[in-house]
């Protein structure tokens, strides 16, 4: 596990989850490092045990920064910062209290898996770099 570097982990089984990858990857700030990681990975269950989260765990990104785990809406938040252009005022919207964000970000997971997007070749390792 590489240090001092944030981490997103993100289940590599779902579509929408992938292409958010993708589409992150794509629009990461110019000097931002980033490291992607499925979930479901050895190396995705170690930090999922650091940071006292369950091995199956997959209701949410996994953002990990400066020593700490950030999940759902915060993730969301955390990743946009890091983003280039107009991304990082998303993070405008964590005024709302966490718990309507955390609903609108758990109804939106809960029928991820149902959603019309298609996996692409090279989506699951996209994660691993």
């Amino acid at each position: 596990m590489v240090k001092n570097i944030p981490v997103l982990l993100a289940d590599s089984e779902c579509a929408v989850c992938n292409r958010s990858v993708r589409f992150i990857r794509k629009h990461l700030g110019k000097n931002e490092k980033v490291l992607f990681r499925s979930l479901f990975s050895d190396e995705g269950k170690k930090y999922l045990r650091e940071y006292n989260l369950p091995d199956d765990y997959n209701e949410s990104l996994v953002f990990i920064e400066n020593g700490r785990a950030y999940l759902k809406s915060d993730a969301v938040f955390r990743i946009s910062r890091r983003m280039s252009g107009l991304f990082p005022l998303l993070s405008c919207f964590s005024i709302l209290p966490k718990k309507f964000r955390d609903y609108l970000y758990t109804l939106f997971a809960k029928h991820r898996h149902h959603l019309p997007v298609k996996m692409k070749s090279g989506d699951r390792r996209d994660q691993r770099e």
